[in-house]
């Protein structure tokens, strides 16, 4: 095959992307270059040239991309939590109404937390940086806060389907549940991967059983004081 017609057939194969196709997917490369880097190297010691070399990418494709290496890590955790919530409210959705298919939901979504050990340790590199940078952390703890408020709703939803009342701030159980995922998550090497699903699993399933049912927590509050 004369080297014309391979290089004719080789562009057929892979198209050739426009401008915001190749932009996506520089920051695509970037983004994973730098979650490897980081948890390679620590959020302090991995540096922009570090991330652009992995990449195979130049400072100048880094800077067009970002400011900063904070903002490609912010992207990695946001990123993270779109697809995080996207998995619930469609195991909701599928549900339709139905409180164990919502489960049995939830229960799928639970087997794939912590499947990658790398975000436990980019989350934690992320929280001493945030210690040391109150503008980071005002950045960084507005976009967690947003994220649990959303997963908060997603539980008050659960919670209702089963005709019970939430025992608390719904975004304080979010954050309480995502706590203990993240501590799980940085187990040692070798242990139970799934280990963190079913706790964190065990404790919603107990929160539920527990709680007092809507119909009876509204009677509650409509019964007249002695």
């Amino acid at each position: 095959m004369s080297s014309d017609i391979y290089k004719r057939e080789k562009a057929s194969v892979v198209p050739k992307l426009n401008r915001e196709e190749s932009q996506a997917r520089t920051r695509s490369l970037l983004i994973e270059a730098a979650r490897r880097e980081i948890v390679k190297k620590g959020f302090a010691t991995a540096s922009i040239r570090d991330i652009a070399e992995a990449a195979g990418f130049s400072l100048g494709a880094i800077y067009s991309n970002f400011p900063d290496k904070e903002a490609i890590l912010l992207e990695l955790i946001q990123q993270h939590q779109s697809e995080e919530r996207t998995r619930i409210e469609a195991n909701l959705a599928r549900a339709q109404g139905d409180a164990a298919t919502a489960m049995a939901g939830i229960e799928a979504w639970a087997e794939t937390v912590n499947s990658d050990p790398d975000l436990g340790v980019l989350a934690i590199e992320l929280q001493l940086h945030a210690l040391r940078s109150p503008a980071f952390a005002k950045i960084y703890n507005d976009m967690n806060r947003r994220h649990r408020r959303a997963l908060g709703t997603m539980i008050t939803t659960l919670f209702e389907l089963f005709g019970k009342k939430v025992p608390g701030d719904p975004a304080e159980i979010a954050t309480g549940l995502a706590t203990l995922s993240r501590g799980l998550a940085l187990s040692p090497p070798g242990s139970d991967d799934n280990r963190g699903g079913r706790i964190v699993l065990a404790f919603l399933k107990a929160l539920i059983e527990a709680a007092p049912s809507a119909e009876k927590a509204k009677k509650s509050r409509g019964k007249p004081s002695d």
